[in-house]
């Protein structure tokens, strides 16, 4: 079941900003089972943990073809501060 990005935090919305970010953001709503992530959404406001990270991580590997480590998404752990972290290795 879907749960509504709204009853997990009272962060307002802000759309992703391009589209990297809107992919990354569909991989996390699609593991969180929520229905949007926002770029200033957090894994842990969302409900995710550290085994949801590795999931995302896997995910976004395989489908997007960017590396993404979980501690990235455990330190850095609103949307766009993570997209921001692997494009810094992608370059």
């Amino acid at each position: 079941m879907t749960k509504t990005r709204v009853s997990l935090t009272e962060v307002a919305y802000v759309a992703p900003a391009d589209e990297l970010e809107r992919q990354v953001a569909e991989v996390l709503a699609g593991v969180l089972e929520v229905d949007r992530v926002g770029r200033l959404d957090t894994l842990y406001d969302l409900g995710g943990a550290s085994i949801d990270a590795i999931r995302i991580c896997a995910r976004i590997e395989r489908d997007l073809g960017h590396l993404a480590e979980p501690v990235w998404l455990l330190d850095q752990d609103e949307l766009h501060a993570f997209v921001d972290r692997f494009r810094a290795v992608d370059g």
